[in-house]
């Protein structure tokens, strides 16, 4: 075997999160969590549900954004209970909140821009 060893961390990462101003200004300590390798193929797999699909067999935009970013969230932004943030809370939450929590999450999973898993296979 040629070259230096790539290290690779088995163990899921994590971010804290601090949600601030509730109904009485309270803090909410959370916390996002990498998906597993099966969790987020699960993900992704219910993502291509969303797709539209052009004549020429092409993405050409998506159906419906209803829960778009609510559904990868749901999965992987855990309250201070251990419990797993649902849909509905997620979609309750301020836009700019939310949408700060997904990128967030689609880094910690991998899923952002330029990833190589969002490469067309030819």
């Amino acid at each position: 075997m040629n070259g230096e060893a790539i290290r690779l961390s088995l163990e899921l990462k994590s971010v804290p999160v601090v949600l601030e101003g509730g109904p009485e200004g309270e803090e909410k300590e959370c916390e996002l969590r990498e998906l597993t390798g099966a969790d987020r193929n699960k993900y992704l797999n219910k993502l291509t549900s969303r797709v539209k699909i052009g004549k020429d067999g092409q993405a050409v935009g998506i159906k419906s954004f209803e829960g778009f970013q609510a559904d990868l969230l749901s999965k992987c932004l855990y309250g201070p209970q251990e419990e797993l943030f649902t849909v509905e809370d997620i979609e309750a939450l301020p836009s700019s909140t939310q949408e700060a929590l997904f990128k967030k999450a689609q880094e910690l999973n991998s899923l952002d821009a330029g990833n190589p898993s969002d490469e067309k296979n030819d």
